[in-house]
């Protein structure tokens, strides 16, 4: 007997769903609680307080700590599994966390060195990819008066580095911070609907500028890539921005044709972006942003093609073209100088943590010039004043020719707090800092944190010139000339 098919019932209303009020929720113990996702699977639902992200264990690289990376997820992010797993392969520690976390201070972004933008449908695009999500980063103060965009120019201004892809690559766009020309953090470009009227769920392949300076994509002239969106054409605001964006390097990525050059022939180039440009960076090469997908490239299995030149070519490497990039990025932070840890002979540092800046600084007042005040008075002060009363031969000697603007007419500080750091000399109208270094300076271990503290000072917009005890006892003029040049190169009025 013929049996009739169970159809559902068409005039029966679907099950109930979580209504998202449209802002956090948070309980009185300040635990934030997430309306529930709205899946047809059940298990993705849930109003459970978010818990505090823990880093998973994942290889290290060759230095003394993992590089870090943090990738943000929430409000309609569905990239973060492949972001993670691209920075797992190449040896990272990746660390998801819903942005939340972030906004109410549950993360830091300062504990990582790659804060990270997945591609995704941010709060739907209902106003335009990525529109909501920049407000929500640019407007929405913390209980400290702080924006989450304060935080991540801090992050960008300390040598740190920030990858936006697809709808993170839009966000970084409408935030200001690419390309960033002026760095006043303005929107300078968008990214809008494609030429070709329709979502792009295609493979192309891009050429790398060879003027790009950004470590992503060092060593790298061509990526083949998928692209999956509906709002990726760039759009540059007026000649002057296209010819500084050009002049600069910073339209780092272009869609090409077969042979490998630009082109703007559709579909090589999926939504006629401006320059045929696929990817931008900020003028440091630190902020970088792309609408095609390397985290979707790991492996050559992921290609549809991939069977075809595996037998054409048997050895071809397993490893797919966006993997290059995230190895790029994890070697170039794993090369940097370590943060200082305590100095290895005790001295020259007050035993103290990181300090929290006492009053809110505002946009572009960086390099920070003063330490907390509670920190200042007990621990920095009587330390600096120690140092001050009881200097050595060298610093002596030194501070007897920099004193009263007798070099060049700049005026020096000495034993000025820094953040955490107390520095021998400062001249803060050219932002340079001038160090003695003692005998301590010869001990096992010192030469990494002299490295380190120098690579933090200057992250935050310091230039440091070192000398050591004997050059500034018997080379002086030597020593005052290369201060010298260096105030002439370091004029704020250059």
């Amino acid at each position: 007997m013929e049996q009739t098919p169970q159809l559902p019932d068409q005039h029966t209303p679907p099950r109930p769903q979580h209504d998202d009020p449209g802002h956090e929720v948070v309980t009185r113990e300040g635990e934030i609680v997430l309306p529930g996702f709205k899946s047809v699977d059940p298990g993705h639902e849930s109003s459970e307080p978010l818990k505090k992200a823990e880093a998973a264990q994942q290889p290290t690289t060759n230095n003394q700590q993992p590089v870090k990376a943090l990738i943000l997820t929430g409000f309609g992010i569905n990239c973060e599994e492949e972001f993670a797993a691209a920075y797992r392969l190449v040896g990272a520690e990746a660390t998801i966390v819903h942005l939340n976390q972030v906004l109410h201070g549950h993360v830091s972004i300062h504990d990582f060195d790659i804060l990270n933008f997945p591609g995704g449908f941010s709060f739907g695009d209902d106003l335009g990819s990525g529109v909501v999500l920049a407000n929500k980063l640019r407007y929405r103060r913390n209980a400290e008066g702080r924006t989450l965009l304060d935080d991540i120019k801090e992050f960008v201004a300390g040598g740190k580095h920030v990858l936006g892809i697809c709808n993170g690559f839009q966000v970084l766009v409408k935030l200001g911070l690419l390309p960033d020309l002026s760095g006043t953090v303005t929107p300078e470009v968008t990214l809008t609907h494609n030429a070709s009227g329709r979502y792009e769920d295609r493979w192309v392949k891009l050429t790398v500028n060879p003027r790009a300076t950004t470590p992503f994509l060092k060593g790298l002239t061509t990526l083949e890539v998928p692209v999956r969106h509906g709002e990726g054409r760039l759009i540059i605001q007026d000649e002057a921005t296209r010819a500084a964006i050009e002049a600069r390097g910073l339209n780092c990525l272009t869609y090409a044709d077969f042979d490998g050059g630009p082109t703007d022939v559709y579909p090589f180039n999926p939504n006629g972006a401006d320059l045929n440009c696929a990817g931008l960076t900020d003028t440091t090469g630190r902020v970088f942003g792309l609408m095609p997908h390397p985290e979707a490239f790991l492996s050559l299995y992921n290609h549809p093609d991939w069977a075809r030149r595996k037998r054409a070519t048997p050895g071809l490497s397993e490893e797919g073209d966006g993997a290059w990039l995230f190895r790029n990025i994890v070697e170039h932070v794993a090369s940097l100088p370590h943060p200082p840890a305590p100095s290895p002979g005790g001295e020259g540092e007050p035993d103290v943590e990181q300090v929290r800046k006492d009053e809110q600084q505002e946009a572009g007042n960086w390099p920070r010039l003063t330490a907390d005040k509670t920190l200042w008075y007990e621990r920095l002060k009587p330390f600096s004043g120690q140092m001050r009363r009881e200097p050595t031969p060298a610093e002596d000697v030194l501070w007897q020719a920099l004193r009263n603007r007798q070099l060049d007419d700049a005026k020096f500080r000495r034993q000025h707090a820094i953040g955490k750091f107390i520095v021998d000399f400062i001249c803060t109208q050219h932002n340079l800092i001038v160090e003695v270094d003692g005998e301590v300076h010869d001990e096992a271990g010192q030469a990494e944190y002299d490295s380190g503290r120098t690579y933090e000072l200057e992250g935050v917009g310091y230039h440091v010139l070192r000398f050591t005890n004997g050059q500034v006892l018997h080379q002086l003029p030597t020593v005052l000339q290369k201060i010298s040049a260096a105030l002439l190169q370091y004029s704020v009025k250059n």
